[in-house]
């Protein structure tokens, strides 16, 4: 007597209503071409000085992931952008993360070495976000070291400190947010000086070196 096959194609389907009903993940073979698929985790590593060779350390490190290209600024296309991995250098200036990589759907990836509030912008200049995609394999390694120049304005910055007392409060903004953008008195307080950063949507009064106020607004991104 002759066996009757069932068609391959019939099988295939009754094997997934199985594993459906029996809340099983279908096999990778099953969930066709554009299903997104981790294929394993991907590492990064390196060495971070400044100008002068040497280490920086608790500098903030990011790999984030993106379905379209993004500015090399990193503070833009934020909405496009998603976290993977972060940490910080150590005292020595390196830093190693890991990642997973998707096989689908394809995506591009970039390495950060700016997070807000979490980088001396006074001392440092702003460094570029860095597309990795290209070096990027599911199971291999990238070496990138960063050479981290000072901001331009950072001499400037330790002269006129030195015009102020350590612990006032004029030497406090300096540091933190460096030389003002624009210093003008306020009008109907004699007196008053208000420091203006526009890039950092901050602004504060002074009364000779006492801080009488602050406030903060829309930051305007140069």
């Amino acid at each position: 007597m002759r066996r009757m096959r069932a068609p391959a194609g019939l099988f295939s389907l009754l094997l997934a209503g199985v594993l459906l009903l029996g809340g099983c993940a279908l096999p990778a073979a099953l969930r066709g071409p554009g299903a997104a698929r981790e294929a394993g985790p991907f590492v990064v590593g390196g060495l971070v000085l400044d100008t002068g060779g040497l280490p920086i350390g608790g500098l903030p490190v990011q790999v984030f992931s993106s379905e379209r290209p993004v500015s090399p600024d990193p503070r833009l296309d934020l909405k496009h952008l998603t976290l993977l991995a972060e940490g910080e250098t150590a005292a020595d200036g390196s830093y190693r993360l890991s990642f997973p990589v998707k096989a689908a759907p394809p995506l591009r990836y970039y390495l950060s070495f700016f997070a807000p509030g979490r980088f001396d912008e006074v001392r440092f200049a702003r460094p570029a976000r860095v597309d990795i995609t290209d070096g990027v394999r599911a199971g291999g390694f990238l070496a990138l070291d960063l050479r981290l120049p000072f901001h331009g304005a950072w001499a400037k910055v330790q002269e006129v400190l030195k015009a102020h007392p350590k612990d006032s409060a004029k030497a406090r903004i300096i540091r933190a947010y460096g030389i003002a953008e624009e210093i003008r008195m306020k009008e109907g307080e004699p007196g008053v000086e208000v420091w203006w950063y526009y890039s950092k949507g901050k602004n504060f009064s002074f009364s000779g070196d006492r801080l009488v106020g602050e406030s903060s607004f829309s930051p305007v991104l140069k």
